[in-house]
């Protein structure tokens, strides 16, 4: 399998998109760092407003206890199905050209949509789920872009990623996922993690963070101060690495088709369909972790 890996991203190499010079520095600082981060208003991208009103209205309902479909961060529900059209905005945002080009350019091969998802972290100084240090496994290599929805301060729950001179995978044979406390962490690596070992992108409502989380070890801080809401995007290879790892967006794969017949381009569309693309395994049913 990691054989025809590479022979797809050779193959591919004279079909990615031309870049433009901002594309093309995130794709070089993603190629070296792993993490790349910017604002909305840098990336300008229209449907923008719409995008953060309807991530702040779902992002409100969590934060009262409710939860959105098929999220499983909280354990009441008082939204009904047909408010997952609120989600419509976030994804077409998700989709837009210059962001599917970006991720093409650091994937090398041609991007799949696996949905979004908007959390809300309280602060509670809690060390537990994704504030615990991990890597994602759906790919090799993997981008999630996450979209600040409150400002984030160091004590308000950031992204944090171990830098890549740290740590850098995972390797081909490498099918091990730890979660890990931040002891543990340090413990795995057998000494202690200095500040400048970690990259914590803190920022104000709208920074953008792209980020490889199948490559780095990453978490979201545990929130002391502010409590922080976020939108995330996630995306890989249309032929991932652990495709039944795959589909934990808050979105069904119906509903996910159902917005999909409206977009514009068949990029757009095929980046959602990828499971169309890998023959059997289509049939692997979504991930419940």
């Amino acid at each position: 399998m990691y054989r025809r890996h590479l022979r797809s991203k050779e193959h591919h190499t004279s079909s990615l998109p031309t870049l433009s010079s901002f594309e093309a520095e995130a794709v070089r600082e993603l190629s070296r760092e792993g993490v790349f981060v910017t604002s909305l208003a840098s990336l300008g991208l229209p449907g923008t407003d719409e995008m953060l009103s309807a991530g702040s209205q779902i992002s409100a309902a969590l934060a009262r206890g409710d939860r959105g479909p098929r999220s499983r961060s909280w354990r009441s529900s008082g939204i009904q199905v047909a408010d997952f059209e609120a989600y419509r905005p976030l994804l077409h945002w998700a989709l837009h050209p210059p962001l599917l080009r970006i991720i093409e350019g650091y994937l090398g091969l041609p991007p799949a949509y696996d949905g979004p998802k908007v959390a809300y972290t309280p602060a509670d100084g809690r060390q537990a789920g994704t504030r615990l240090w991990h890597r994602d496994r759906e790919d090799r290599r993997m981008m999630k872009i996450a979209i600040y929805l409150t400002d984030v301060p160091e004590s308000g729950g950031p992204l944090q990623c171990l830098k890549r001179q740290v740590y850098d995978g995972p390797t081909d044979r490498d099918f091990r996922y730890p979660v890990l406390t931040h002891a543990e962490l340090e413990r795995r690596l057998g000494r202690p993690i200095a500040d400048d070992d970690i990259v914590s992108c803190v920022g104000p409502v709208g920074t953008v963070i792209f980020m490889d989380t199948a490559r780095l070890y990453h978490r979201g801080k545990p929130a002391l101060s502010a409590s922080r809401s976020a939108i995330f995007h996630s995306y890989f290879s249309r032929s991932p690495r652990h495709p039944f790892f795959c589909e934990r967006s808050d979105l069904s794969r119906s509903e996910l088709a159902h917005f999909a017949k409206n977009l514009s381009s068949s990029a757009q569309r095929d980046a959602v369909h990828w499971r169309d693309t890998i023959g059997w395994m289509r049939f692997v049913p979504r991930s419940v972790v």
